[in-house]
């Protein structure tokens, strides 16, 4: 992993010192004209008005380029891209699932960004943690914006069960013992009664004290990381998912559900209404969840809630992921779309940042004053968002393996969650489950991208 971060931080290093070179930043490209491109995306309806307002900010800007924006809904979209590119008329510009990224740029259908970060002051300057690496050196660029693991919580149910909230530092981070502890007295069942005290009903909970989703594969690697586990080996050859740190970790988010009953089970989620729902409603103290869900909790109309880091299993750690947009190899537009990728996800013309959807790629978004107060000051972030999220991006991120582990897509999506669904669904130990997901994703083990 420290190889992995060193490299791009070489990659990123270079790139400053090379665009220092420069008169100052790379000059703005100039495009034939006209031009038109074409953009394909996914997302929620309230990302698909923000990107129609980004591209008609772009027309605005750029009124020789025109941009025709296609949305895909996102089952449907590597099948219809594919089509495209079949078809001879790819897109120029798009997301792409980060499960098909890298194997894409294999295969030709994907540009290699490499020599147009480095040429360019605002591309290199972004996180290193984000860029998608497709071989030693080589890059096809960065996420479509940073996300990250938070804890949330509803001040209300604090309040009213008179427990402190969590912290926002991660120097201050729960301990697992700690947490439970909160997650213990947060829980309460129809006679008022929480885990551990006699006559408890489990199948009779009116507040649960916290929540994950059992079906997204970025629930429980955080957790891995922080009690000094990994996902897979440093050459990236071997799942390491059945380590006593790996192991212990998954057994105790497991835990929560059937042995300190103060999480749902999968069956039990499954007649409840939406985590969303419970957590408005004051059924839900503690959500853990990726930072985005600050777009939907700021528009329930009096949700008081607040963000917290992650407990901590050994040190504070969370997850950094997302999937990258990217420039495909059949655009005939070259310099138009360099353009457009630069602003599609500028936090200077895209609300879906102060929104808190996405987070900002740029470093200085982390460590200028003013930089940060454009996209943390707003209703959708509280206050203590500048510990829990920006200071937290800075010190305890570490990288998910879809960025650059071969095959990671599959493995993590034909062998690693159905492993880890049968714990969830308490049909066998941790211990159990990882130790054959090890043995039957053993064949798709490739090695890594950067190497």
């Amino acid at each position: 992993m420290r190889k992995l971060l060193l490299s791009l931080s070489v990659l990123v290093a270079s790139a400053a010192a090379l665009a220092a070179c420069q008169a100052s930043s790379t000059p703005t490209p100039t495009v034939d004209r006209p031009v038109t491109l074409r953009f394909t995306y996914w997302g929620s309806p309230i990302e698909r008005v923000a990107v129609e307002q980004m591209v008609r900010a772009f027309h605005a800007e750029n009124p020789d380029i025109q941009v025709e924006a296609l949305y895909i809904p996102d089952s449907e979209y590597i099948a219809r891209v594919s089509a495209m590119i079949a078809a001879g008329t790819p897109p120029d510009v798009g997301y792409l699932l980060d499960t098909h990224a890298p194997q894409w740029a294999s295969e030709g259908k994907v540009m290699d960004l490499t020599d147009i970060v480095r040429a360019d002051s605002e591309l290199s300057s972004r996180l290193p943690e984000t860029f998608f690496p497709i071989g030693p050196g080589r890059t096809i660029g960065t996420s479509t914006a940073t996300e990250i693991m938070l804890l949330f919580y509803n001040k209300d149910v604090f309040d009213a069960a008179g427990v402190s909230y969590p912290p926002a530092r991660a120097e201050d981070a729960w301990t697992w013992d700690e947490f439970l502890a909160a997650a213990r007295r947060l829980t309460v069942d129809r006679d008022g009664r929480h885990p551990g005290e006699s006559g408890f009903d489990p199948d009779h909970i009116q507040v649960y004290g916290v929540s994950f989703v059992k079906s997204a594969w970025y629930s429980y690697p955080p957790f891995i990381y922080s009690n000094g586990g990994e996902i897979v080996n440093e050459d990236g050859t071997r799942l390491m998912i059945d380590s006593p740190e790996a192991v212990e970790a998954i057994q105790r988010l497991a835990d929560l559900m059937w042995v300190e009953h103060v999480t749902p089970t999968p069956a039990q989620q499954e007649r409840l209404p939406p985590s969303d729902a419970l957590f408005q409603t004051g059924q839900l103290a503690m959500d853990i969840r990726g930072q985005w869900k600050l777009l939907d909790y700021a528009s329930m109309e009096g949700l008081r809630y607040g963000v917290a880091v992650l407990p901590k299993m050994k040190e504070a750690k969370t997850l950094i992921f997302g999937s990258p947009t990217v420039i495909f190899s059949g655009t005939q537009h070259l310099e138009a779309a360099i353009k457009f990728y630069k602003f599609h996800n500028d936090p200077r013309v895209v609300d879906l940042f102060a929104q808190g959807l996405w987070m900002p790629l740029q470093l200085s978004y982390y460590t200028d004053p003013q930089a940060i107060a454009s996209w943390i000051d707003n209703p959708a972030h509280p206050p203590e968002s500048r510990q829990a999220i920006v200071d937290y991006a800075l010190c305890c991120v570490v990288r998910a393996p879809h960025y650059y582990v071969k095959n990671f897509g599959q493995i993590s999506s034909e062998v690693i969650q159905p492993a880890i669904n049968r714990v969830w669904n308490g049909e066998a130990s941790a211990a159990q489950a990882m130790a054959e997901a090890v043995r039957a994703a053993t064949p798709l083990m490739a090695g890594r991208w950067d190497r």
